[in-house]
């Protein structure tokens, strides 16, 4: 079984979490390298969980998970808003993308995400374009009192800081799994039979 071809339950689940039109959806292509996410300047585009095994380099097989916009509105809006929340479920880590001062939607999520003890990096997106990039980063360390990390998916900036802050916040049991699963503890002796090696 190649890399790719990992089962997506032995990958690690990368959860890309947001307002509607915050740059999850260029984030998860910036990430992946590909067209993974449909991406559109209307609010509201991804409509449910869009997901992406890759592998990434230094970290293995992940699966990116693009959600739809935790601020959206209506009877359809609640529906994938229930969608947004049950991806919690599979995260192992999450990026929280941050906006403005408007801060209580993403409260909510930081919050959900620190009674399941998922590890959030948080993400300011659209510097290229922001003129407030710095006030807004210190906002957001103060409520999140995590430092933010500022990048521009569209520009390809900061992709790199985003990769080594997944290594940082990598589960301590991933990549330990194996084709014997549970079979085989630390410490099992397994015996080895020697009568089907074809030597070369």
């Amino acid at each position: 079984m190649s890399l790719t071809d990992t089962p997506n339950a032995n990958r690690l689940h990368i959860t890309l979490f947001g307002r509607r039109n915050s740059g999850k959806s260029s984030l998860i292509n910036a990430l992946t390298g590909q067209d993974t996410a449909l991406v559109s300047n209307t609010p509201g585009t991804t409509t449910d969980l869009v997901s992406k095994a890759m592998e990434i380099q230094g970290i293995g097989p992940c699966l990116f998970i693009d959600t739809p916009g935790f601020d959206d509105e209506g009877e359809l809006g609640e529906l994938r808003i229930s969608r947004t929340l049950k991806a919690i479920e599979k995260t192992d880590i999450a990026l929280l993308l941050c906006e403005d001062t408007t801060f209580s939607h993403e409260k909510e999520i930081l919050t959900l995400l620190k009674e399941k003890n998922i590890p959030v990096i948080p993400v300011l997106n659209k510097i290229d374009i922001r003129e407030n990039s710095d006030h807004l980063a210190t906002y957001i360390e103060e409520q999140c009192k995590m430092q933010p990390l500022l990048i521009s998916a569209k520009e390809k900036i900061g992709i790199e800081q985003i990769r080594q802050a997944i290594l940082e916040k990598l589960p301590s049991d991933f990549g330990q799994q194996s084709i014997t699963g549970e079979l085989v503890t630390e410490n099992d002796l397994v015996p080895v039979s020697y009568t089907h090696l074809t030597l070369p």
